[in-house]
């Protein structure tokens, strides 16, 4: 069998810390790791702390100031709304180069509110049919035509039921395209990985990690510093977890296939006509 890839959990006070510190971050980007869920306490069930990071403002960060480590941003719909939260998602991909993707939960601990794993589950397929509504290859910029964008290929979502959006949306897909969604725990909707499951296990960081399963996700108490969770890292990826090349995109580097876009979307947008002034 395969061995396991590692990947890291960490809570809002690691994010924090490790966007603070220059080693820290230099660390971190150089580590083979699968990716590292930011903010993993909002989705998890674990207790709100005294005071946390927004996910996808410390992604930004990382994107902007690493090349090799991947991550995902954790999300809920109780604070955010698929639209905005599909723009965030597809910035990042942007920034990062594709290095970055979503973990969706049924409950952010910080969030004021109740949701529901059928509104989770809604979110989730409306923030991939967003981010795919502006395909990446309609953006050509042709000069001689002075077509710049396929703008016929830009669909309208019309979703219905928990969250009602027309679309598209108003930035294009990645150019690595559809970022990667991962979900935690049970009840998944159709989303390209699962956490908390029997495949990619969630260790705390203090118990010794299962080798029959496809990834370990190791998960940092708020108690641990950012450096002790990196050389837990260090030590696992020595003895025998399997390294990931950092640089490479999440989806490709876990192996999972580009999700299929949604059939019959109306154009949001008529055929461009050439202008050739332009």
């Amino acid at each position: 069998m395969t061995a396991p890839y590692l990947a890291l959990g960490l809570a809002g006070t690691h994010l924090t810390e490790l966007t603070g510190s220059r080693e820290l971050l230099a660390r971190w980007d150089a580590l083979p790791l699968a990716f590292t869920v930011l903010g993993i306490d909002r989705v998890d069930g674990s207790p709100p702390a005294g005071s946390t990071v927004d996910s996808s403002a410390a992604g930004a960060v990382l994107a902007g100031r690493t090349t090799g480590g991947r991550f995902l941003i954790a999300a809920s719909p109780q604070r955010d709304h698929p639209y905005n939260l599909a723009r965030r998602v597809a910035s990042l991909g942007h920034l990062s180069r594709g290095r970055s993707g979503l973990l969706a939960g049924v409950r952010d601990a910080y969030a004021p509110g109740e949701s529901s794993a059928a509104r989770a589950r809604a979110a989730v397929e409306a923030v991939r049919a967003l981010e795919q509504s502006w395909p990446y290859d309609s953006v050509v910029g042709d000069r001689e035509t002075g077509i710049l964008v396929r703008s016929n290929e830009i669909v309208h979502v019309d979703l219905a039921g928990e969250f009602a959006i027309a679309g598209p949306l108003n930035a294009p897909e990645p150019p690595t395209g559809a970022s990667v969604i991962a979900w935690y725990g049970p009840d998944a909707p159709p989303a390209d990985l699962v956490l908390g499951g029997a495949s990619v296990v969630v260790v705390p960081l203090d118990r010794q990690p299962p080798r029959d399963v496809t990834g370990v996700v190791l998960r940092a108490e708020p108690g641990h510093s950012v450096g002790e969770v990196l050389s837990a890292a260090e030590t696992l990826l020595s003895q025998g977890f399997r390294p990931i090349r950092p640089g490479e995109p999440l989806r490709s580097a876990l192996g999972l296939a580009a999700p299929p876009r949604r059939p019959g979307g109306r154009p949001a947008f008529p055929v461009p006509q050439p202008q050739p002034s332009l």
